[in-house]
């Protein structure tokens, strides 16, 4: 039912418990204890009976935890509410998935919400829907989390490196390059794009193997990971496919010419007659297509 259509009752805010407290920025809570002082409640909350005993009712919160505190620090004793039905579990769920659904949710708080979320009884696939990412990112989230990656998680609640961010660094085969690629973000080093880039090219590296110098030794120093190596390999994988761009460049340019030149020979018809008594009947099947395209 559509909440505009449901009853409203007047609940004792001394009856209520949050069953999903979270802090919140002091800023914003002002400006909802301003809001609420200046016009009033705009909004009821929502709750669930939870028992009622000797004619007195208590309730579990589901929706409107910082309106509830401006209440309360306001000298509000009752609220407006709307009354849903659920037992203690479900409030729980409903209340995370309330939480989640905002867009400007700390990364602490969508880590423990999907926590507890999955701890309920949620799929993946259901869980992603309700937090609003896809199941791939879920996954990924839920193996930073659960593999204990404690450096990573204190730098994202701590807001020094984004929950994507982080994920990626986790993929990471090595501790310390981790701990590299998270220092270099920290401080600068590279930004977050290239974080990514390098954190690709340490994987690549470690699957492929080291190479080897003429003299038996490995190419590549075991050298310390630091901020400032990882980004002279970010410059120089970048210096490679800056190369690569020029290369294919040239290889263009080169087949243009060529194909300019094909074309033009081959409307002259003493040439065409040159190359069949020679024999030289037929062109590379690449070549004929791209002469077919620009003759047509």
């Amino acid at each position: 039912m559509n909440p505009e259509t449901r009853q409203i009752i007047t609940v004792p805010i001394d009856s209520i418990t949050i069953l999903n407290p979270r802090a919140r920025s002091k800023v914003k809570h002002q400006e909802i204890i301003d809001s609420i002082a200046a016009v009033g409640l705009k909004r009821p909350i929502t709750v669930s009976l939870r028992s009622t005993d000797d004619g007195y009712s208590t309730y579990n919160l589901v929706c409107g935890q910082g309106r509830i505190e401006a209440l309360r620090l306001l000298g509000y004793l009752e609220a407006p509410a709307f009354i849903v039905e659920g037992d203690e579990q479900g409030c729980l769920v409903r209340s995370l998935v309330e939480n989640v659904a905002r867009r400007n949710h700390s990364a602490a708080e969508l880590l423990a919400a999907v926590q507890t979320l999955r701890q309920a009884g949620c799929s993946d696939k259901d869980l992603a829907i309700k937090v609003g990412v896809s199941v791939n990112y879920l996954q990924d989230l839920l193996v930073l989390v659960e593999s204990g990656e404690e450096r990573l998680l204190a730098a994202v609640e701590n807001g020094t490196i984004p929950l994507r961010l982080a994920i990626h660094i986790s993929k990471a085969s090595d501790l310390d390059v981790q701990r590299a690629l998270a220092d270099a973000y920290a401080d600068g080093t590279l930004k977050g794009r290239q974080i990514v880039v390098v954190q690709r090219l340490v994987q690549r590296r470690a699957c492929a193997g080291p190479g080897r110098s003429k003299h038996g030794s490995s190419s590549v120093e075991s050298k310390a990971l630091t901020p400032e190596r990882l980004r002279r390999m970010y410059i120089k994988e970048a210096g490679k496919q800056r190369l690569l761009v020029k290369k294919a460049e040239l290889v263009q340019t080169r087949l243009l010419f060529i194909v300019a030149a094909l074309k033009d020979l081959l409307s002259n018809r003493d040439f065409v007659a040159l190359l069949a008594s020679k024999g030289l009947t037929t062109i590379p099947r690449a070549l004929q297509e791209r002469l077919g395209r620009e003759m047509s």
